[in-house]
């Protein structure tokens, strides 16, 4: 039988080495994709992660608590109960005569309010409201920080004085500008729409993500119940506190402190948020 050209398509060794040839580098392409994937899940995997930690508040900064650099004397007023009644001049004349108190001065109700009111944001509502009794106090500086005990010890239970307390710089000045108080703690009047119930986890993540994409919002800290207890006790050692009447605190760090009053009436209409209030 006479060869013919389909003798020689056998099936031997050699058979169609150019379907080895595409086979081998298509096993590599799949490989290759198959690594591809796996690379891309875990950037995203990871994206998605660094972008949860993005969203959460940072701790306090690892600061020293300042030292008292004052005093202030809060002054008896209406039929305050257990204040043994005196006039502002005789407590006046009190606080004169310790050497270790420097330069006081009488700061009235009314000039107390005026204080309040330049740095608290709250609803305008609220603010109107009159519920809130101004007391007068007296603060003068101190010579040293270790002379606030000795100045309340010579002014404890004096006519007059209703209570003796360290002035101190705050913690947070010159790290944020604006402070948004979580509901929680002690019942204040421009507070009522927090309705005496503590905020969720969930509601203080959502008020720092709602921060986060804030224009001019650079850091946002979370002051919680623990830091805010150590912070009190530092200065009122004395004083009967527990976690619960400690709320906690965002403090926010702004690219223009002008920015604070805006962000801070924005975050009023946040669930779970009882005011917020400038740092000056």
């Amino acid at each position: 039988m006479p060869e013919t050209e389909t003798d020689e398509l056998s099936f031997g060794d050699d058979r169609e080495p150019w379907l080895r040839t595409w086979a081998e580098a298509h096993r590599r392409l799949a490989a290759l994709l198959v690594a591809a994937v796996v690379v891309l899940a875990g950037l995203g995997a990871g994206g998605w992660y660094l972008h949860q930690r993005s969203l959460l508040p940072s701790p306090p900064p690892d600061d020293p608590f300042p030292e008292p650099v004052g005093v202030v004397v809060s002054l008896c007023a209406g039929e305050a109960v257990g204040c043994p009644k005196g006039t502002a001049d005789q407590v006046m004349k009190l606080v004169r005569e310790i050497p270790e108190v420097v330069s006081p001065r009488l700061v009235t109700a009314d000039e107390s309010e005026m204080r309040w009111a330049m740095q608290v944001i709250t609803d305008e509502g609220l603010a109107e409201r009159r519920e809130v009794r101004w007391v007068p106090f007296i603060e003068g500086g101190l010579r040293s920080g270790a002379d606030f005990d000795t100045v309340r010890r010579r002014l404890a239970g004096q006519r007059g004085v209703m209570r003796v307390s360290p002035r101190i710089p705050d913690f947070w000045k010159g790290k944020a500008d604006l402070s948004v108080v979580m509901c929680g703690g002690p019942r204040l009047p421009w507070a009522d729409g927090c309705g005496g119930s503590a905020p969720t986890a969930a509601q203080r993540d959502a008020v720092v993500a709602r921060l986060r994409e804030l224009d001019g919002v650079d850091e946002v800290f979370l002051q919680d119940r623990a830091f805010g207890l150590r912070l009190n006790r530092h200065y009122a050692p004395d004083a009967p506190l527990t976690l619960d009447d400690v709320p906690e605190t965002l403090y926010v760090r702004l690219d223009d402190a002008a920015k604070a009053k805006t962000v801070g009436q924005t975050m009023l209409r946040m669930p779970g948020v009882g005011w917020s209030q400038l740092i000056k």
